[in-house]
C-alpha cells in the first residue's frame, strides 16, 4: 500500500485528483488495456513501421492513458461529454480489419469510461490515430 499518512493521502488525492481505484475501476481499465493492446497488434502487424504508423502509435497511446483516467478520475457533475455515438455492431469475422478494431476500442471507451473530459480526450486520441493511418475520422 502507501507509505503516507492518511492526512497525506487525503491532500494528495484533493491536490492531484488521483484516487487510489477500487477493484471494479481495475477491472474496467483492465478490459480498456485489452482492447488497446488488441488493436496495437493490428496496426503493428498490417502497417509499416514508418513515421505514420509510429504517430498513430503515440496517440493510441494517449488515448490509452487518458481512458484509464477517466475510470478513475469518475464522473463528473454536470459534465455534458461530447457526442460520440457508438459505431455498428463488429462481426466477429471481421476482427483482423484495422477499421473494426479501432470500431472495438471506440465502443470499448463509450462503455467502459466515464463521461468525463478524460473521455472525450481519449476518444479524441483515438480520432487523431485513425487519421494518421489515413483511415478518415471515426465520428
Amino acid at each position: 500500500m502507501s507509505n503516507l499518512s492518511i492526512e497525506a493521502q487525503a491532500l494528495r488525492q484533493r491536490i492531484s485528483r488521483y484516487f487510489q481505484p477500487t477493484r471494479e475501476e481495475l477491472d474496467q481499465i483492465l478490459k480498456l488495456e485489452f482492447q488497446f493492446v488488441q488493436l496495437l497488434d493490428v496496426v503493428l502487424r498490417l502497417y509499416p513501421l514508418d513515421a505514420q504508423t509510429q504517430e498513430a502509435i503515440a496517440y493510441l497511446e494517449e488515448s490509452r492513458t487518458w481512458a484509464g483516467l477517466s475510470v478513475k478520475r469518475g464522473q463528473q457533475i454536470g459534465y455534458q461529454p461530447s457526442d460520440y455515438p457508438p459505431h455498428s455492431d463488429i462481426l466477429a469475422t471481421d476482427s483482423e480489419s484495422v477499421e473494426s478494431a479501432f470500431d472495438v476500442v471506440h465502443n470499448t471507451i463509450l462503455s467502459r469510461c466515464m463521461p468525463n473530459r478524460e473521455m472525450d480526450l481519449a476518444l479524441a486520441r483515438l480520432d487523431d490515430a485513425k487519421a494518421a493511418l489515413n483511415l478518415g475520422a471515426s465520428r
